[in-house]
């Protein structure tokens, strides 16, 4: 390009600068009125503050600076919700029996807080044995339980163990 030709550019290089700071104006100013309206919702969840990001934006630019570094992890992404398949149905056939525990502890491992203590677990568990030797071995567990007021099972561990 000669240096003429850079000239005439001049004038419409100009304008698209100003054009990008303006819309970086507007959007720093987006920016703080989100931020702002985040720290007011964090305020009252009762939330620890997090540091002050207003502050630290420029007010004017005057030219071009990177924005920060943003972990992608991060950067506007939907927290991802684990929805992990159920155990089979459990009949009590000895050749699945594995599987089905494995099954059972790996859910109750990505899913915790559907779980409040063990007998939660274990009456969980017990749901889905639904037929055969299981069902019936469910049932005599569950009768045991109406007339003792409790089921017979320390622990998960215990339950593990008898299972």
């Amino acid at each position: 390009m000669s240096p003429s030709d850079m000239i005439d550019d001049q004038p419409f290089s100009m304008n698209r600068v100003i054009a990008i700071e303006a819309t970086m104006d507007e959007m720093k100013s987006q920016h703080r009125a989100t931020h702002q309206m985040l720290q007011d919702v964090l305020t009252r969840l009762g939330a620890v503050p997090t540091r002050d990001v207003q502050n630290s934006l420029p007010t004017h630019s005057a030219h071009y600076s990177p924005a920060p570094f943003i972990p992608a992890s991060s950067a506007g992404r939907k927290k991802v919700s684990l929805k992990p398949s159920f155990p089979p149905e459990f009949s009590g056939d000895q050749a699945s029996g594995k599987a089905f525990l494995t099954s059972c502890r790996t859910y109750i491992r990505l899913c915790p807080k559907a779980f409040e203590d063990d007998s939660t677990k274990i009456v969980w568990a017990m749901s889905y044995m639904k037929s055969g030797c299981a069902n019936r071995w469910a049932t005599r567990k569950f009768e045991q339980e109406a007339k003792t007021g409790h089921l017979r099972f320390l622990d998960w561990l215990d339950f593990e163990d008898k299972f």
